[in-house]
């Protein structure tokens, strides 16, 4: 016989057991919770970068030491940078940078070329900038003449030119000098990198237009009035059909870039057949490119010669420094000149500059006449190059331009080069800031078109 006590226990034992196999079947579903990155260590980043500007040139007008600079950045490589610290990590590496860059408090630095000197405008911290390039030629020329170039909201800054020597912007010491003004405005002015504009007449519209294809990732807009281009037989010609050829790796660059000048057609101290020349240019990759070369406005004066136009330059100014620079464009387009017009001589005390670094594009090896489009949507990236080694390339990304948890996919010239993750890196931050001095256009992160 069943006793009655065992029947209760044995139920009471099934249920409490079902209870507890319902329970477990049922354990509602937790959100996926999104975890701190892991610290990021402030103090030895510091320590990495008083050891970096310690080293660094002070300014754009001196070279470093290569294998000094390639040992501290074997030493970057050791560093940890967690997911979501780029922005801490450029602030050490800003305030780093304000103990070696010179203030230059009276406007004036030492250079191998001479002494720089240059007059400004405006106070304040996150304005945009203006530099402002004056006119001139061999013997002529005086900073106080592009101080006309001044913008509510934008600090100025006015070179003198060192050399005055036609072209003088275009030079290896023009190109030195204003470079590094750029910097000292960015780290001690602090003001908008996104809202930098190169301007200026006559030499300084020259300049200009050189800043403008050399260095359209530096800039939000520029205005390059009666100016010239270099080209051949003759940069001085009054008519397009004159010009037989332009000086390579300037005018495709300005794909992305706001631009806003005129020119006189009555104009004998800077003839308008180069600017003729380049608009056709332009139209043409207009046509070919209908995404890009967008913003960019062009006049022309019959009767006016080497004067501005009515309204101007206030118009101009206006609607210029109303842009704001396209950091992470879609579309790269880069032809490379590796010693424009007006050449380094043997007896220059600097030689030009390379440029590796081009938006979010770089190579150890830029080669002269060098043509390359690159295009990126999403964590796709294709690459087309010309005349140039594609293992010598690297692509420099940060967050908001990629899905870091997805692999990032190149193509070069029709094959695929790279696919993986791009993963955060200290050497890629410390590379990319040194560059430009620039806390907008900076990457925390980088891959190579071709896998190993």
């Amino acid at each position: 016989m069943v006793r009655r006590s065992a029947l209760i226990t044995d139920s009471i034992m099934a249920f409490v057991t079902l209870i507890l196999l319902t329970s477990v079947a049922f354990v509602p579903t937790v959100p996926n919770v999104i975890v701190a990155p892991d610290r990021f260590d402030n103090k030895a980043a510091a320590a990495f970068a008083k050891r970096w500007f310690e080293a660094r040139p002070a300014t754009r007008f001196d070279d470093w030491d290569e294998e000094l600079r390639a040992a501290l950045l074997a030493d970057a490589e050791q560093l940890r940078l967690p997911e979501g610290a780029l922005d801490d990590a450029v602030e050490e590496l800003l305030k780093a940078a304000k103990k070696r860059v010179p203030r230059a408090r009276k406007k004036e630095l030492d250079t191998p070329f001479g002494r720089a000197t240059w007059l400004d405008s405006g106070t304040g911290k996150n304005k945009g900038l203006v530099i402002g390039l004056h006119g001139g030629g061999e013997g002529a020329g005086s900073a106080s003449e592009a101080t006309r170039w001044q913008a509510k909201g934008c600090r100025g800054m006015y070179p003198q030119g060192i050399r005055l020597v036609h072209d003088t912007w275009n030079t290896v010491h023009g190109e030195r000098f204003v470079l590094t003004l750029m910097e000292i405005a960015k780290v001690h002015h602090e003001v908008d990198p996104d809202r930098v504009y190169s301007m200026g007449f006559s030499m300084g519209g020259t300049g200009s237009w050189f800043l403008a294809g050399r260095h359209p990732d530096l800039l939000a807009g520029s205005s390059p009035c009666a100016g010239v281009l270099m080209a051949n037989p003759k940069s001085q010609l009054e008519t397009k059909e004159e010009v037989e050829a332009l000086q390579h790796g300037f005018v495709p660059n300005v794909r992305n870039l706001s631009m806003y000048y005129y020119i006189g057609l009555a104009d004998k101290n800077c003839m308008p057949g180069t600017y003729l020349y380049v608009w056709d240019r332009i139209e043409a990759l207009r046509a070919a490119d209908p995404e890009g070369y967008r913003d960019l406005e062009f006049s022309t004066y019959p009767g006016l010669a080497h004067a501005f136009p009515p309204g101007e330059p206030t118009k101009g100014i206006k609607w210029l420094t109303a842009k704001v620079r396209n950091t992470f464009p879609d579309k790269l387009v880069w032809e490379y000149a590796s010693d424009p017009f007006p050449q380094s001589r043997p007896q220059d005390a600097r030689g030009r500059l390379d440029k590796n670094h081009y938006y979010w594009l770089y190579t150890s090896a830029p080669v002269d006449r060098m043509e390359v489009t690159a295009t990126r949507a999403g964590n796709a990236f294709d690459l087309t190059i010309e005349r140039a080694d594609p293992s010598t390339f690297r692509l420099f990304l940060r967050p908001e331009m990629i899905d870091v948890e997805e692999d990032v996919v190149v193509t070069v010239n029709g094959e695929e080069g790279f696919r993986g993750r791009a993963t955060p890196s200290f050497r890629a931050l410390v590379e990319s800031f040194d560059d430009k001095l620039d806390r907008s256009l900076v990457f925390d992160r980088c891959v190579p078109l071709l896998a190993d």
